[in-house]
């Protein structure tokens, strides 16, 4: 009985626990992975859900990543190179609330404000909320951050 308890709650504890590589960094949270390759910022340049600013900075455009549980946002991110590796970190990530019409008489409404990921995600004791109903938009996003910053060799068609 004492141990199917504890397992309980280590598997409760395991889905609700948020992905490490998401932290809080002065008040905001920010996602960093380390990459173990060399990369030429060029192959990431070509990629349509980045816009970059300078060779190191940009944003992430309106995106939800065709993922049906989260909703769009966008962010910034940062690039530092090393010798075979480079560091990626985003940050100041905005969600775009959903587009519903709010009828007043004839009059339709939309809402336009972002929402920070901060407001979602920051209990008032300073850590990162637990995710609701065994959803870990952590871990979601993780993976979907991870894959968007990795070079992409398509094979060119010769025919």
């Amino acid at each position: 009985m004492k141990k199917g308890l504890l397992l309980l709650l280590l598997i409760n504890g395991a889905i609700n626990a948020q992905n490490p590589n998401f932290k809080i960094d002065k008040n905001t949270i920010i996602w960093q992975w380390v990459y173990e390759d060399t990369l030429d910022i060029v192959n990431l340049k070509q990629n349509l859900k980045l816009h970059f600013i300078t060779d190191s900075t940009g944003n992430i455009k309106r995106t939800n990543f065709n993922d049906k549980k989260l909703h769009e946002q966008i962010a910034e991110f940062k690039i530092q190179k090393k010798q075979d590796k480079y560091r990626v970190t985003i940050y100041n990530i905005k969600i775009i609330p959903p587009q519903i019409a709010i009828n007043f008489g004839g009059v339709s409404s939309m809402p336009e404000d972002l929402i920070s990921f901060e407001t979602l995600m920051i209990k008032n004791n300073g850590t990162i909320r637990a995710s609701p109903m065994g959803f870990n938009i952590t871990e979601n996003l993780h993976n979907h951050y991870l894959n968007l910053f990795i070079k992409t060799d398509k094979e060119k068609d010769n025919w």
